[in-house]
């Protein structure tokens, strides 16, 4: 099975998380948290990296960084193979303890930092650990949201410095911004549960297509569904401008009606897009995009006005 493909270049921003093998818990104690944070500020002296937030679970934990010298693959690596070496001695155990590669999810907005850092701290409150984030030790919430900071190698600066003001004013607006989504998280779980990048379609596609992998792009599978999958995006966002709608509503149905039908029909009939393709895009299944496409094609037959809207669509 082919390896994800990773893009990678200098200054790179990426949510990071990593898994026990089978689920198994990766740390075990204090101790074994303390080790990983101490490695965590290695990585970042010998790697230069930025690091942003973290939050460690029992058993995987989450990392936002920066790479400024493209070399996340390395930094990771040498990260999580020198922190097993040290578990597997001190426990006196061996053999894999993360479940095969990190999962890197590219950050290409910076509206996201904010809500990824907030995704970050906020886990352990979603898996019941904790009803306030502050209560939780081993994240970097507290680097957050306290005037002294125990991690000088944690740069909060960079996200808490968007919110304007003074450094105690983003400290509290921060707090209070965690606390009032720790009783409803789904909006931003949405965001960042998935593995593809996050931040504009535009930019998605862009970079598909700039940090494309070297050689027939036909061999690389993970690169040939990630630019499909941007150019999707790109043109579901144009479909929806054009017939006055939200993407968001699109894909959920909420109010679109008979305009999923031309959305359907714009993508299959005249972008060339799998029937599949569409299908997931928009949440429902292969039969319901091609009766949809059928149904409006019988429509426009005999409605010049919805056969004219299309075609102006098209034109877009």
């Amino acid at each position: 099975m082919a390896r994800p493909w990773r893009i990678q270049f200098p200054d790179a921003v990426y949510h990071v998380t990593a898994r026990g093998n089978k689920r198994a818990d990766i740390f075990l104690d204090d101790s074994d948290r303390q080790t990983f944070l101490q490695l965590l500020e290695q990585a970042g002296e010998r790697y230069k990296l930025h690091l942003f937030a973290f939050c460690l679970m029992s058993n995987h934990y989450h990392l936002f960084l920066r790479t400024p010298q493209a070399n996340l693959s390395q930094a990771m690596h040498w990260l999580n193979v020198t922190y097993t070496v040290r578990f597997n001695r001190r426990h006196r155990t061996d053999g894999h303890l993360l479940q095969g590669r990190f999962k890197a999810v590219l950050i290409t907005d910076e509206n996201h930092w904010q809500h990824l850092s907030v995704y970050l701290h906020l886990n352990p409150v979603r898996a019941g650990l904790v009803k306030d984030p502050a209560d939780y030790f081993w994240s970097s919430f507290r680097e957050y949201t306290r005037p002294r900071p125990r991690f000088l190698w944690l740069q909060s600066r960079a996200i808490l410095g968007s919110y304007g003001g003074t450094e105690s004013h983003q400290r509290r607006y921060y707090r209070q911004v965690c606390q009032a989504l720790a009783g409803n998280q789904e909006a931003i779980w949405d965001q960042f549960r998935g593995q593809g990048p996050a931040g504009s379609p535009e930019s998605l596609a862009r970079l598909a297509e700039k940090y494309r992998p070297q050689g027939n792009p036909k061999t690389v599978p993970h690169y040939r569904r990630a630019r499909a999958r941007g150019e999707l995006t790109v043109a579901l966002h144009r479909v929806a401008e054009g017939l006055g709608v939200s993407a968001a509503n699109l894909q959920k149905g909420r109010g679109a009606g008979p305009f999923r039908q031309m959305a359907y029909w714009y993508l299959v009939s005249r972008r060339g897009y799998p029937l599949t393709e569409v299908g997931r895009a928009l949440g429902v299944g292969v039969s319901a995009v091609s009766m949809g496409v059928k149904r409006l094609e019988q429509r426009m037959q005999n409605d010049r006005a919805l056969a004219k809207r299309m075609r102006d669509l098209c034109e877009m």
